[in-house]
């Protein structure tokens, strides 16, 4: 079982998967929330929160509901608005908040045009994206 959660830990994602593969967009929202996102179906995302301990944000066309931690305001996930009943339709997770990167270090990633085209502009960039300058045990003090 792999989790991710916000800054202050109000919400926790669970997943059982690793993700086999990542989504950095560029659209107006996912640039401003500087996500990286994981795609599972929702029925394989088991989240971990207090009935107010999220916000949900839309806009536009309303068919995405953004997920953020209503105390520390970091960005979860994302929903879309209208749902199958047996949550077969797609989640997904800003991995960002992964509780140990190490895990998706080496994970592809793809940089999808959602400013312009919705064409994927490369399918695998430089790892840097994603890994801090230090990850693992090397690096606690």
């Amino acid at each position: 079982m792999y989790t991710a959660s916000c800054h202050c830990g109000a919400v926790t994602l669970e997943i059982q998967r690793k993700p086999r593969k990542l989504t950095q967009c560029n659209c107006s929202l996912c640039k401003r929330y500087g996500a990286l996102w994981a795609y599972f179906q929702r029925k394989s995302i088991r989240i971990l929160a207090e009935s107010n301990a999220l916000q949900v944000y839309s806009w536009k066309d309303k068919r995405f509901e953004f997920f953020r931690c209503s105390t520390c305001g970091c960005i979860t996930h994302y929903e879309k608005t209208s749902k199958r009943e047996d949550a077969s339709d797609m989640g997904a997770i800003n991995i960002r908040n992964i509780d140990d990167p190490v895990i998706v270090a080496d994970v592809p990633i793809r940089l999808l045009d959602g400013a312009f085209s919705w064409k994927v502009l490369d399918e695998n960039p430089q790892p840097y994206l994603l890994n801090s300058p230090c990850i693992g045990a090397e690096c606690e003090s």
